[in-house]
């Protein structure tokens, strides 16, 4: 019963969210900002074709800044000089700080929803935002918000969602969710045919290259993540996607990078065996930390996996454990009394970053905190 009942919540939300966005004024001006990853820039895509099925015609799609998925100051001047009508969060945890949006609302009106799967630490449904989280029904639940806006789709015109269903499965594959969203599997293989039924075999399909091809954008350039997004959103099929010859270059030289620092992890990172942590600092001008951390945290899944780069003034770190610890409740604590640092995420995928002058505290913390909180309990 309990499972039917959120079920149900889950579906309201999904019908709130459809709702919300079947209001927006045709000639209104809408900014999508979305998360810099694959699930990020699925939803991203998604969210174009949805608009776009409403009519809407005048959508400016704009990333997440390049160093947190957060409203940065960089990111609040690109939205107070678009003054969008209209706002569109996806696949971005904004309720850690509401008020640049409290700001948005009060300076120009902007009307404001937010579609998120990660946990939440507020309800901005209490200030006038429209908050779509799965969390709200389902604290324990997982669903990429790839998956969230293929049900959003789904709301407003089944083609839709069918049709593009292929895109949410390309975002589902890069957030691991493809094992929490039958639904998803089962109406793309109705679509484009049975291929596959888990993540880990999707993962070794086209649609998981084509989520590796997202990433290794990402790392590349950028504003790579944006020329992956445009691809995608013009593509009509992942061949059309895979076969994007910049793409194809990105990733095939990601690909020699990645490989290398997978390699020489046991040799390089510092283990800890006693508390089941390992931290490994890649040196690299690549933003492909959180790439590697999944690829280690696949191989070790009940380690906790810490890689991390040094990128100006300070360092960022991927954190990964699949099995045994809540590495989202483990950044946040070790980040506790540090200056200007950001800390948070899901309990298997977090990340952080703190400054240089910081870094020997924090890593410290990480090591003394990594069996202090244990993975959430599973449904």
């Amino acid at each position: 019963m309990e499972y039917v009942e959120t079920m149900k919540t889950l579906d309201n939300l999904y019908s709130e969210a459809a709702e919300w966005l079947k209001q927006i004024r045709k000639s209104g001006l809408i900014a999508v900002v979305y998360h810099r990853d694959s699930d990020g820039v699925c939803s991203a895509v998604m969210a174009a074709k949805i608009l776009k099925h409403l009519g809407c015609g005048s959508v400016k799609i704009v990333p997440c800044d390049v160093s947190t998925p957060a409203v940065t100051p960089a990111l609040m001047r690109s939205l107070s000089e678009l003054q969008p009508d209209y706002l569109v969060f996806v696949d971005m945890a904004v309720d850690q700080d509401p008020n640049p949006l409290v700001l948005l609302k009060q300076k120009y009106g902007t009307k404001i929803i937010v579609i998120d799967h990660h946990p939440m630490s507020m309800d901005l449904n209490m200030l006038d935002i429209k908050h779509i989280n799965t969390r709200s029904a389902d604290p324990r639940g997982y669903f990429p918000a790839a998956y969230m806006m293929y049900k959003i789709a789904g709301k407003l015109s089944g083609e839709l969602a069918r049709d593009h269903s292929w895109v949410a499965l390309v975002g589902t594959i890069g957030d691991h969710g493809i094992d929490n969203c039958p639904d998803l599997v089962k109406d793309f293989s109705s679509a484009y045919g049975r291929i596959a039924t888990t993540q880990k075999d999707f993962s070794q399909t086209k649609y998981g290259k084509a989520s590796e091809y997202i990433m290794s954008a990402k790392a590349s350039d950028d504003d790579g993540i944006e020329t992956a997004r445009i691809v995608l959103d013009r593509a009509i099929n992942a061949d059309a996607f895979l076969s994007a010859k910049t793409l194809k270059e990105w990733h095939a030289n990601m690909q020699a990078v990645i490989n290398h620092m997978v390699d020489n992890f046991e040799k390089d990172a510092e283990l800890n065996p006693n508390a089941n942590i390992a931290v490994y600092t890649i040196k690299t001008d690549r933003r492909i930390e959180s790439v590697v951390a999944s690829i280690l945290s696949d191989k070790f899944p009940r380690m906790t996996i810490v890689v991390c780069r040094e990128s100006q003034e300070r360092i960022g770190c991927s954190l990964r454990n699949q099995k045994s610890a809540d590495v989202s409740s483990l950044a946040r604590a070790s980040i506790a009394g540090l200056k200007d640092a950001r800390g948070g995420g899901h309990p298997q995928a977090a990340a952080a970053s703190v400054k240089k002058s910081d870094w020997a505290a924090f890593k410290n913390a990480l090591i003394n905190n990594s069996t202090k909180y244990p993975a959430p309990a599973r449904k």
